[in-house]
């Protein structure tokens, strides 16, 4: 009696050598990637139920959302809620993702607390960001509003939202000391505003400056 779904051929494709080929009946089934092969222990001569055929696509999915996420995660730290977005634009489901999403968060790859810290560092260092800017930059990452404060404030604790402004100034090579127009001033509080800086934080800045 002829064996159903007998795997007659188990092949690498030369492009992909991460990965199995496998041939059912003399024809190309399906394909799963080299660790799930050797956990379910395929060999040539064995007959897949149609459980297992699903049960080693799925566990194959899993294993390529995890490698997508890894992936992505070695770029740069991401919040869940932008990792998940990622994830779902690549066409898996969201009932795919999740149990990747807990296990990454389970493994500490996945923490929105450390990520908006160093999300808030960045933005600070780099761009001299004021508490309005961060936290709207912040909110869009789809962290959670406690995590948000927490963070805002820790930075701004260490470092004055008027030293940052400062340290912008000094940056642009704009003198406190020198005389401005009134236009130039407005200018100024724009750009500061556009920073995410409070019109409370800027007038004491603006104030010591002269007018031309």
């Amino acid at each position: 009696m002829d064996k159903k779904n007998e795997i007659t051929a188990i092949k690498v494709p030369l492009k992909r050598p991460d990965r199995r080929s496998l041939y059912l009946d003399g024809k190309f089934a399906f394909s799963v990637s080299e660790g799930i092969f050797f956990l379910h222990n395929l060999k040539v001569g064995d007959c897949l139920t149609q459980k297992q055929m699903v049960t080693l696509k799925a566990d194959d999915d899993r294993y390529k959302i995890s490698e997508a996420a890894y992936r992505l995660l070695g770029y740069r730290q991401r919040s869940v809620r932008e990792l998940r977005i990622r994830l779902l634009q690549k066409g898996w489901e969201s009932d795919e993702i999740e149990p990747v999403i807990n296990e990454l968060c389970e493994k500490g790859y996945l923490d929105d607390l450390e990520f908006a810290r160093v999300f808030t560092r960045d933005k600070i260092k780099f761009k001299y960001l004021g508490p309005v800017a961060l936290r709207n930059e912040l909110f869009r990452t789809g962290v959670d509003k406690e995590i948000i404060e927490k963070v805002i404030d820790e930075a701004y604790s260490s470092k004055s939202p008027r030293e940052l402004m400062l340290e912008l100034l000094l940056k642009k090579r704009i003198s406190l000391d020198k005389p401005m127009e009134n236009k130039e001033k407005i200018r100024l509080v724009n750009l500061l505003k556009r920073k995410g800086y409070r019109w409370e934080d800027i007038e004491p800045v603006i104030s010591v400056i002269k007018t031309r």
